[in-house]
């Protein structure tokens, strides 16, 4: 008589309230207990939207580590506490530094996708020490595409692409962050020159973009990858722009085999000589 065991699955999701500094951050959070040697993931989102979009990533990459999924203030479940004024990448930056410090991790893996790249760009930048690994879903902001006309053209572009499932999560969380927060931090993230920080994120990275992104072209992804002391890159076929959302497997896939390397060399990094760190003061 033979037995068969089980694949693992995926812990059921808990909401996680935390204050930091001075914001009450919610997340959720698929919590693995078997994870030895394993960074946990937290996962940051795009512009606007929260992280209900991530779920479907979350789910996949909880199969074998921890999984945080967080919405930044004033987004989802996390209110501002100054409802009148948007928070640019730098304090959306500190957000996420204060509720990593306020949750004890480190060393974590930094899963983002569109804007979050920026927000976690900021972070690695000036707390190396929380970020052991960084993975870039279709990385903004493209400095070629930093004028709004053509933000305009590639959204409504990139709205075709999208699902009947994500284009409602968008609706209900534009409609909970409200107009006003949504265009100024487009304004942030326009003004955010993300392409002048990624030289000094001397951590392991992985690039991540579609092929049918019209956000995210493949000289930007490429550029993105050559900028980064120490990244990969990877292409995937037919994905579109919100890829943790719409191709959720596929990415899923390509994030676990990296993070997978990392754990089993220990996240060795290589050594990047000649650049100093333009780390701002807080």
């Amino acid at each position: 008589m033979t037995t068969t065991t089980a694949a693992p699955t995926a812990p059921a999701p808990r909401w996680h309230e935390a204050r930091a500094g001075r914001w009450r951050i919610a997340s959720r959070v698929w919590q693995r207990h078997d994870t030895t040697g394993r960074r946990p993931v937290v996962l940051v989102h795009g512009l606007v939207i929260s992280s209900a979009y991530l779920v479907p990533l979350a789910q996949h990459l909880a199969v074998r580590r921890t999984v945080h999924a967080l919405d930044l203030p004033g987004f989802g479940r996390s209110r501002d506490p100054r409802p009148d004024r948007a928070l640019d990448t730098r304090e959306l930056g500190q957000a996420l530094i204060d509720w990593l410090d306020a949750r004890g991790l480190r060393d974590v893996a930094l899963v983002a996708n569109s804007y979050g790249n920026q927000i976690a760009a900021e972070v690695a930048l000036r707390r190396p020490d929380l970020v052991g690994a960084l993975v870039l879903l279709a990385p903004t902001m493209d400095p070629r595409a930093r004028r709004y006309d053509e933000q305009l053209r590639r959204w409504r572009m990139e709205m075709k692409t999208q699902t009947g499932a994500l284009q409602r999560l968008m609706v209900r969380d534009y409609l909970r962050a409200g107009l006003g927060r949504a265009i100024a931090t487009f304004r942030h993230a326009m003004a955010d020159a993300i392409e002048d920080k990624l030289p000094f994120l001397d951590v392991p990275a992985l690039v991540v973009h579609g092929s049918e992104d019209p956000m995210v072209e493949d000289r930007w992804a490429r550029e993105v990858a050559d900028l980064l002391p120490d990244a990969q890159r990877r292409r995937l076929p037919g994905a579109t722009h919100a890829i943790n959302h719409e191709q959720p497997l596929q990415t899923a896939r390509v994030v676990a085999a990296f993070l997978d390397d990392l754990d089993d060399t220990d996240g060795e990094r290589r050594p990047t000589a000649g650049r100093p760190s333009p780390v701002r003061a807080a």
